[in-house]
């Protein structure tokens, strides 16, 4: 008769689908032949459909291997950078890990198996995607997450319609009202203004507008995160403002816009052209270069201009990337919690870790996951929605 570990093996390999013919015939032999044995194959059982998610999960992201680099440099516990994740080789060996654990953990303790980690329960949560919220001017919400093409709203001589699931403004009005398109978490939205202005929103985020643009001066306003694309009108400048005070003047330019609330700071990078950046109510002000980036305090008091952006990295989101250079694992959590819909708390503080990493955004939350469990940082997902980040 097999040995123990041996039975073991051939019921995870039978998981695994590598398991021939005999073997099975011998391994349904030695589960009939006690009650015993038909319960030790139970929970033998139990640890080998944890290992068959881990290759099923590795067989859907095969794909996800020509985009993914990551490094991680932990400053206070590791000298030099830790390789922890390349093209997703290093999970099959994950894969035989838990299968060798599972099995000793269930012949020596003979208790339940563990459970599964969080990076396999979070398989389930899939990444954000496009849609937004229109907030038309009578206080009316049209939900724009599966709306591909079709007029949506007729105001006063505006046709706001989407086109290839982008919402876009055509018509002359002659009376102001005022939209907002706002995403929640977990989705991102295109726009077209009025004047044939681009806006591109990311998660979380609202940009609220006129319908048609009167007067000396365009003016939107804004929070979250926003790129823009300006069509030129040089009679009449084009205004952003966001919720901390800072002001944006331009003529006609490419720029990026973020001002989350819960950031110490609201930033304004310039792609091309030229703007000029205010700082209320101190009433400082720049004029940036492309590749410049301006910096407000939320406060509104201090203003300050970083000449050595990486662009790469502000534009990530807009191209579809999750852009983890040189980062904290405080900023990788805001991401992950607006992109994923889900909350983040830490058990016992934040740790210290910096981040060197691209990952395509369109990954389930599992991705970015065992990414990061391949650091000294562990997680829990609780309710489906929370994860708590362990020391």
């Amino acid at each position: 008769m097999s040995n123990e570990a041996t039975i073991a093996s051939w019921i995870l390999r039978n998981a695994l689908g590598t398991l021939n013919e005999t073997e099975k015939q011998e391994l349904e032999a030695w589960r009939q032949s006690s009650d015993a044995n038909r319960l030790l194959y139970e929970q033998y059982s139990n640890a080998a459909q944890i290992a068959q998610e881990f290759r099923l999960r590795t067989e859907r992201n095969k794909r996800i291997s020509r985009h993914l680099e990551a490094f991680v440099h932990q400053p206070t516990t590791t000298r030099g950078r830790i390789h922890f994740m390349q093209k997703w080789k290093w999970i099959a060996a994950s894969v035989v890990f838990v299968m060798g654990t599972g099995a000793y953990f269930l012949m020596e303790n003979r208790k339940d198996p563990p459970s599964a980690p969080a990076s396999v329960k979070a398989e389930q949560i899939q990444p954000g995607r496009d849609g937004a919220i229109l907030t038309l001017a009578d206080g009316s919400r049209l939900l724009l997450d599966s709306v591909q093409n079709g007029i949506v709203a007729l105001q006063d001589g505006v046709m706001a319609k989407v086109v290839n699931g982008a919402l876009v403004y055509e018509g002359n009005g002659n009376k102001m009202q005022y939209n907002t398109m706002s995403t929640p978490r977990g989705r991102q939205y295109q726009l077209t203004l009025p004047d044939g202005t681009k806006v591109w929103l990311n998660a979380a985020s609202s940009v609220k507008y006129p319908t048609v643009f009167i007067g000396g001066e365009r003016h939107v306003q804004v929070s979250g995160e926003a790129y823009f694309e300006v069509a030129r009108n040089s009679s009449q400048p084009f205004r952003v403002t966001v919720s901390n005070g800072m002001k944006i003047d331009v003529l006609g330019t490419s720029f990026n816009v973020n001002a989350y609330q819960d950031d110490d700071n609201s930033y304004a990078t310039l792609i091309d052209g030229a703007v000029r950046v205010t700082a209320a109510p101190s009433g400082n002000s720049t004029i940036l270069k492309p590749a410049q980036q301006a910096a407000v305090l939320t406060t509104g008091s201090v203003l300050t201009v970083n000449s050595k952006v990486d662009m790469e990295k502000v534009l990530a989101w807009k191209n579809g990337i999750f852009n983890f250079e040189n980062v904290s694992l405080e900023y990788v959590m805001k991401e992950i919690e607006r992109w994923y819909d889900i909350k983040v708390v830490y058990k016992n503080g934040i740790p210290d870790i910096k981040f060197w990493g691209k990952i395509t955004k369109d990954v389930p939350l599992s991705g970015i996951l065992i990414a990061l469990e391949k650091t000294r940082v562990h997680f829990n997902l609780e309710n489906d929605s929370t994860l708590v980040v362990l020391p």
